[in-house]
């Protein structure tokens, strides 16, 4: 097994491993990222011959796409996830009773009227 193909093999496993986004960052910042594994052997690529160069980038590039395969897919599977947590704690129980609706209520005249009996009423008339 070459070095790219432990390196990919790594990352994959790295990548599997992330419980969360933040933690497939950190797996992708150590691979992809401005300091990580790939990007330095892409700055060690100066050093090589022209022919070396040639089929050491072209390596490079194919074990950089494996990798970001690996993240794209470890991302679209913890989105997955997420959606299908947020669906389940936001589920309907379509088997519950309805809301009920409000029949309806007093007319403004009538509830006017009572609270007139009323006001009458306590200061000692009678109301027939």
């Amino acid at each position: 097994m070459t070095q790219l193909d432990q390196l990919v093999a790594h990352a994959q496993a790295d990548f599997a491993a992330a419980p969360d986004a933040a933690a497939l960052e950190n797996a992708k910042a150590k691979y992809l990222g401005k300091t990580g594994q790939i990007t330095e052997l892409m700055k060690g690529l100066g050093k090589l011959a022209l022919e070396d160069k040639k089929t050491q980038g072209a390596l490079i590039n194919v074990a950089k796409a494996q990798i970001e395969t690996a993240l794209n897919a470890r991302r679209d599977a913890l989105a997955d996830a997420q959606l299908q947590a947020r669906l389940n704690a936001e589920a309907i129980d379509v088997t519950l009773p309805g809301r009920g609706r409000s029949v309806g209520g007093i007319h403004p005249v009538m509830r006017t009227w009572k609270r007139i009996e009323e006001i009458f009423g306590s200061i000692g008339f009678d109301v027939a």
